[in-house]
């Protein structure tokens, strides 16, 4: 089979396109014959040697992807040949509390990901797609879906009615944009572009900010809301500016802290122990989701019809362009590539 690697470790450049021999299902496991696999930020961080322990040249990259079930390892049961399937990226966390065991089984970090022809994955981990749901769309999917879930509701217990802010429009915001409005609640989302702001609209986003426009994001969000902050944060933004995300929030108010796209996951936070007491407001940091989470994802958005947003789609030969269309920070939703 043909497989991307992560090579020398030295970032996009780095890659390099490999042949593999084929793989085979042991015990407990299935083979998948990949469809198409979707990027996340962190897959730019592990080629440049950012995210988690040291790892070698031949690392297949991504966490995300869909594909065919081709082959059943021994005593695997409850699956037939053909079935599209996703998985989320850390494979052995099926349902429960989290546990430091699960990076041990990283997809595309401490283990082969989707960038290939083929992959292996535990049965136990597999999610069925929706059928109406696109390849393009579960492909890029997983990582987001079981993310914004420990967040919002696993986390957050949003209910109908309440305030989920967004900020801005990679991957995960988007997800959670489409997630709320399903789940029906009102949506807040930052932006640096009034195009982007514009497409959120379109997909359902109540209030919408212009960020460079307005530095002071949040005092902008209450005056368009009259007052009302938010009750559940996506934070995908940081502790950087943890003092604004906080000042955008209401009375009792839920952060799932997901990701430093304002500085780096090191920053300290900017804000009062006393503004937090004072609001009541309780901060988790998300990382990622189990299996459990992600199914339950995808039967809410698989009944309200929900299409994961793909903003651009690029062949496997291809694939380092994907990662400097990702790196370019232009996108709105998810990117994909065809293997």
């Amino acid at each position: 089979m043909k497989a991307w690697e992560i090579g020398s470790i030295t970032g996009i450049d780095g890659m390099r396109l490999a042949e593999r021999a084929d793989l085979v299902a042991g015990p407990g496991q299935v083979l998948v014959e990949v469809i198409a696999a979707g990027l996340n930020y962190r897959d730019l961080m592990v080629l440049e040697g950012r995210y988690g322990a040291p790892k070698p040249a031949e690392r297949i990259p991504l966490a995300d992807g869909v594909g065919r079930i081709a082959a059943l390892g021994e005593g695997v049961t409850g699956w037939s040949l053909g079935e599209r399937v996703i998985a989320p990226h850390f494979s052995t966390w099926i349902d429960g509390p989290y546990s430091l065991s699960v990076f041990a089984a990283d997809l595309g970090s401490s283990a082969d990901g989707w960038l290939a022809q083929q992959i292996v994955l535990p049965a136990a981990a597999l999610v069925r797609v929706p059928e109406a749901m696109s390849d393009l769309g579960a492909a890029t999917v997983s990582v987001v879906a079981a993310t914004v879930w420990h967040a919002m509701v696993a986390f957050g217990q949003v209910q109908p009615g309440e305030l989920v802010l967004a900020q801005g429009t990679g991957g995960v915001s988007v997800f959670a944009l489409q997630l709320a409005k399903a789940l029906g609640a009102q949506v807040a989302v930052t932006s640096s572009s009034d195009e982007k702001l514009a497409r959120c609209r379109e997909l359902g986003a109540d209030f919408t900010v212009n960020y460079r426009k307005r530095p002071d994001w949040a005092a902008a969000l209450l005056e368009q809301t009259g007052g009302r902050g938010a009750d559940v944060v996506v934070d995908t933004l940081g502790f950087d500016v943890l003092g604004e995300t906080v000042a955008a929030c209401a009375v009792n108010a839920r952060i799932g802290t997901v990701g430093a796209l304002s500085g780096t996951p090191q920053a300290q936070a900017g804000v009062s122990q006393g503004m937090l007491i004072a609001r009541n407001i309780a901060i988790k940091g998300i990382a990622s989701g189990s299996r459990a989470m992600l199914s339950a994802a995808l039967e809410v958005i698989g009944k309200a019809g929900v299409e994961p947003v793909v903003d651009a789609t690029f062949a496997f030969a291809d694939a380092q362009e994907a990662y400097r269309h990702l790196a370019a920070g232009a996108h709105l939703g998810k990117i994909a590539i065809t293997i």
